[in-house]
């Protein structure tokens, strides 16, 4: 990502659509952009755009769940299953740790990842469930509730996040605290108390060990409703910040669809 950014001009002047020339090198790396887009790269003499590698987003994540997969083959999950608050037992095949992302249930076998019994074909949930099972963070989690920019690795993501993100949810119930609230007891939220004074907090387990505070205050008559999400500072020792980014707009995007 760094080379990738050296290449960049440096000023965030935001025309290729990011915030920042950083951000959009992350796209690049991940294969959701091209360097070609940004408006001051400029190309050796006689290259040619149509030329370069055509990598698509889904090939580039199924490359990286199949490299994760590799390693998955030689964790132990027994080992494992306790470290990151999944559970463990005996089958058929061999050791399996279930465990819930975002309410939905999961097999971690070392033979791959399995939703209902059937093998899970969707790579980013691959990707951060294997990611989560050999790390095997074996942390407490701190109590201090942090933001995604708090995350050195996150900084470039943290703007766009906060208007692709916690906007929409204050969009959505900018007028409607009730109906907020019943969305968060479908998704089996828990109602919390949180260390800031928001009108209404809630906390969901984006995976066993890896819980996200939803903090919501109401519209009144200066301002609109406004919505921040935090995780706790134990966070990176589990998920990678980048997989855990993704994971929150996941969420959001489930929570007010």
């Amino acid at each position: 990502m760094i080379d990738i950014y050296k290449k960049l001009p440096g000023n965030n002047c935001g025309e290729c659509g990011e915030f920042t020339c950083m951000a959009f090198a992350l796209r690049i790396k991940s294969a959701q952009r091209k360097i070609s887009e940004c408006p001051y790269v400029k190309h050796e003499e006689g290259a040619s755009v149509d030329k370069e590698p055509v990598v698509t987003m889904e090939n580039n994540y199924k490359r990286v769940s199949k490299e994760l997969e590799e390693e998955i083959r030689h964790v132990d999950l027994k080992n494992a299953a306790a470290a990151i608050g999944g559970n463990y037992e005996n089958g058929d095949g061999g050791g399996v740790i279930r465990l819930k992302m975002m309410n939905k249930e999961y097999k971690v076998r070392n033979d791959g990842l399995f939703e209902n019994d059937n093998y899970c074909e969707d790579s980013w949930s691959k990707i951060i469930i294997y990611d989560y099972v050999r790390r095997k963070g074996d942390m407490p989690l701190t109590g201090d509730w942090v933001s995604l920019g708090h995350f050195p690795d996150a900084a470039s993501h943290s703007k766009a996040f906060q208007q692709n993100a916690e906007n929409k949810i204050s969009e959505k119930f900018n007028s409607d605290i009730d109906g907020l609230v019943s969305r968060c007891k479908e998704l089996d939220g828990i109602e919390t108390v949180g260390k800031l004074k928001a009108d209404y907090v809630c906390v969901f387990n984006l995976l066993p060990c890896v819980p996200m505070y939803l903090n919501f205050w109401e519209a009144d008559d200066e301002y609109t409703a406004s919505c921040k999400l935090y995780v706790d500072r134990s966070a990176e020792a589990f998920i990678d910040i980048e997989y855990l980014a993704y994971l929150l707009e996941w969420f959001v995007k489930i929570f007010v669809e």
